[in-house]
């Protein structure tokens, strides 16, 4: 019998080289470059983003958020968390006006760094300190490795200088004051500055090459105005925490936009390839296109009709979200239903659609799986939606307030919801459950928040879609029927359903908007943002002949191959 145990000691199998992937700088250079044009493009002020102006969201569900990843990553933290929160005290701090000019020229990289390896989102105990010294300034320092910061891009390959907004624990004369935000110069053209330390992280399965780095600080100098806001210990100081990264809320609903695009150029690439790809038929020389089969066109029109839904739940979840008339913890609540329902769908989907397209599907160069995978970091950045969904659905069981209203109360997804969260209440008074900390709601109440949370997200992105007038009546029974394959027991179970009726009325749906596919794809086949090879015959030809090609030893003992690009 092998001995294959021994094996996996022998050296040849050390993990250290397998782990250690690094993007290459010519591509990350690339990254910053195209965030560069993007920023002089856009005509974005500190404005627009201070105040949530159209122009703000408006990057998130364009296409060209998705045509490289990695810079919907770097201008998400640029925009949102850098100059959003720099922007905040402009009007007290006139002195920063020169900063926020360079970074909306992208003469500098603007960065966020709160979340510690050892912290993740218990961010509030956070142990980067900023020490008062006696001529006002600051010593900032990273006492030990689980307090430094983690994944924000810091290195100098950006070939631009960095401005980091920058948590810590203020110190003044050994007493702790709190967490407080410091802007914070890590580069400049030539490099990082003294005592700022970034080690270059592995690059992200599937997701664009960028440097996420872990950052340390040895002993910096700040200068007495590196502080945004006051010295004084808050009084409330879980308040003044959340006060200070106001903008991950605003993060959590702008990022999981991205959903949209992404959803749209997966149904774009799959959609178009299955309509080339073709299999030996009898009546047909030319052979039938995969379209055809159900299995196939299936998942694209789920996500079409997804990103149709969801783009009408934006705009209202937008407008919840800057009612200034509703309280600020029930606007990020409309956020997390936002982000989960999206989130968790796209991902199902384009999962999917990835699967369909066969072995060309594993490949990044024809997008989806790429897309799929760069969006998990979505799901995790601005907020864990797990996490999220714990904090959202133990708040609004215990009574804390309430979310808006359903206005479709008679609607299948609106009985759902409504279905759930009463058997999630009745559990909670059976087990005689009085706090979100006890072990039985441990046990048996946060396994279902995920669930909860998502349910609402269902219902509030069926009232959008349905009230805005914009999606064809079929498209939004097929968007339902495509929720409720995501709890299929309890509409057996409460509604009387039988699965065969499910099923069959499910198919039917999906028949009727078939032709809204073809629609689909004729008017974006010229699209610039989806740029598979796999899309057509010649820019398939174009990308083989780019392919390093090897053959036979030729005369001079040398393999030939053709020359390529990488």
């Amino acid at each position: 019998m092998a001995e294959y145990s021994k094996l996996l000691r022998h050296g040849i199998f050390g993990t250290i080289t397998d782990q250690l992937d690094f993007p290459h700088p010519d591509q990350v250079g690339l990254v910053y470059e195209r965030a560069r044009l993007i920023c002089l493009k856009s005509g974005i002020s500190v404005e627009d983003v201070v105040k949530l102006r159209p122009r703000f969201w408006e990057f998130y569900r364009h296409p060209i958020a998705m045509r490289d990843t990695a810079i919907g990553t770097t201008l998400s933290i640029h925009w949102n968390l850098c100059i959003g929160t720099i922007g905040t005290y402009v009007s007290r701090r006139p002195d920063l006006v020169p900063m926020l000019e360079k970074l909306l020229k992208f003469d500098l990289c603007g960065e966020f760094l709160l979340t510690e390896i050892g912290r993740g989102l218990d961010a509030r105990n956070l142990g980067t300190r900023a020490t008062l010294q006696s001529d006002g300034s600051f010593d900032l320092h990273t006492p030990h490795a689980s307090d430094a910061k983690a994944m924000p891009p810091t290195s100098p390959w950006a070939r631009v200088g960095r401005i980091g907004v920058v948590f810590a624990r203020l110190i003044v004369g050994g007493e702790d004051h709190g967490i407080k935000t410091f802007v914070v110069q890590l580069s400049d053209e030539n490099g990082l500055l003294p005592g700022i330390t970034s080690q270059l992280l592995p690059r992200r399965c599937g997701a664009k090459a960028l440097d996420h780095s872990i950052t340390t600080f040895n002993h910096v100098h700040l200068r007495p105005e590196s502080l945004l806001g006051s010295l004084t210990r808050a009084h409330d100081q879980r308040a003044d925490f959340f006060r200070q990264i106001h903008r991950v809320p605003v993060g959590t609903l702008s990022l999981s936009m991205a959903n949209i695009p992404a959803l749209q150029q997966s149904a774009l690439i799959a959609g178009t390839y299955s309509y080339r790809r073709r299999i030996a038929g009898d009546s047909s020389k030319d052979g039938l296109p995969v379209i055809q089969f159900s299995t196939q066109y299936r998942p694209i029109l789920d996500a079409l009709v997804q990103s149709w839904a969801y783009g009408a739940f934006a705009d209202e979840a937008t407008a919840l979200f800057l009612d200034a008339n509703l309280p600020m913890e029930v606007r990020h609540a409309v956020a997390v239903c936002f982000k989960t329902a999206v989130g968790t769908d796209t991902q199902s989907t384009i999962n999917e659609l990835a699967e369909r397209c066969g072995w060309q599907g594993l490949f990044e160069y024809n997008g989806i799986i790429e897309l799929g995978l760069a969006l998990r970091g979505n799901a995790v950045a601005e907020g864990d939606y797990t996490v999220l969904c714990i904090r959202l659905a133990s708040e609004l069981l215990l009574g804390r307030y309430k979310l808006p209203e359903a206005r479709m109360k008679t609607c299948l997804l609106s009985r759902h919801e409504a279905g759930v969260w009463k058997e999630a209440r009745e559990m909670m008074e059976s087990l005689g459950v009085k706090s979100h900390r006890s072990e039985e709601y441990n046990t048996y109440l946060l396994p279902r928040c995920r669930d909860l949370v998502k349910a609402t997200g269902h219902r509030m992105a069926y009232e959008s879609a349905a009230m805005n007038g914009k999606l064809q009546p079929e498209a939004l029974h097929l968007f339902e029927s495509t929720c409720m394959k995501a709890d299929l027991s309890w509409y057996c179970q409460s509604e009387g359903l039988s699965r065969n009726d499910f099923f069959a009325n499910d198919s039917k749906a999906a028949r009727k908007v078939f032709p809204l596919l073809r629609e689909f794809l004729c008017q974006n086949h010229q699209s610039e943002s989806a740029m598979a090879p796999i899309m057509s015959d010649e820019s398939w030809d174009q990308f083989v002949q780019n392919l390093p090609t090897f053959g036979a030893i030729n005369t001079t003992g040398a393999t030939s191959y053709d020359s390529h690009r990488l």
